[in-house]
């Protein structure tokens, strides 16, 4: 038998974690890997970790599936330019989408991953976010040791008391430009700003390439 992908076991971490959570069942929106061959070929692995996917009607779902043959939902346009730039060395943002074809890609060469795996409205409420934390915390956990990513970059509003209790261990220090990083494991976790929050797009582009670049997050 060969050896078992990472889709595979996160596909039976899904199973078990739809049984296990009051309120899943049916419900439960899948993420992860969302495309591990392109995944393991990226000269950095990314995952991008929030809070609940946007969908108030509370159906079931599958990021991977609806990007895998173009870019859904205005929030994955932004990591999608992120992507790009961290597997492309930041190139200036106006030419990110000169080829959407390869913007799309670098997208696909990442992973998502949401705290609460059912759908929610557009605004996120701190107390509902925070239970479902603390009753999937193994699981949650379990995820991130599966997709075994470089960096993190953490789209959860700045909420730093979930933060520190998804990565209680991780000692956070300023980047330099007013984001704040830290260790988790092998990976450098970027405490960032939302995708989908205000900031203009080529601003959060250009921050972000700061934060990599920069000497405090090198040295990690």
């Amino acid at each position: 038998m060969g050896q078992t992908t990472k889709t595979e076991k996160l596909e039976n971490l899904f199973e078990r974690w739809e049984r296990s959570i009051p309120g899943y069942k049916g419900k439960f929106i899948k993420d992860g890997i969302l495309n591990e061959s392109l995944y393991n070929r990226a000269s950095i692995k990314v995952l991008y970790l929030m809070k609940e996917p946007n969908r108030p009607n509370q159906e079931s779902g599958d990021f991977r599936q609806d990007w895998e043959k173009e870019i859904h939902y205005n929030f994955a346009y932004r990591l999608a330019e992120w992507s790009y730039g961290i597997l492309n060395n930041f190139p200036p943002y106006d030419d990110v989408w000169t080829d959407i074809k390869a913007t799309h890609q670098a997208l696909l060469h990442t992973s998502l991953m949401n705290i609460k795996k059912i759908g929610g409205a557009g605004s996120s409420q701190y107390s509902e976010i925070d239970s479902h934390l603390i009753k999937c915390h193994d699981y949650l956990k379990e995820q991130i040791e599966i997709t075994d990513p470089e960096i993190i970059i953490l789209g959860m509003s700045f909420w730093t008391n979930l933060r520190d209790k998804l990565f209680a261990d991780t000692k956070w220090s300023s980047s330099g430009y007013g984001i704040e990083i830290g260790k988790f494991k092998k990976a450098k976790v970027i405490d960032y700003y939302h995708p989908s929050s205000r900031t203009p797009p080529a601003a959060a582009y250009s921050l972000l390439q700061n934060v990599i670049k920069s000497e405090k997050f090198r040295s990690l």
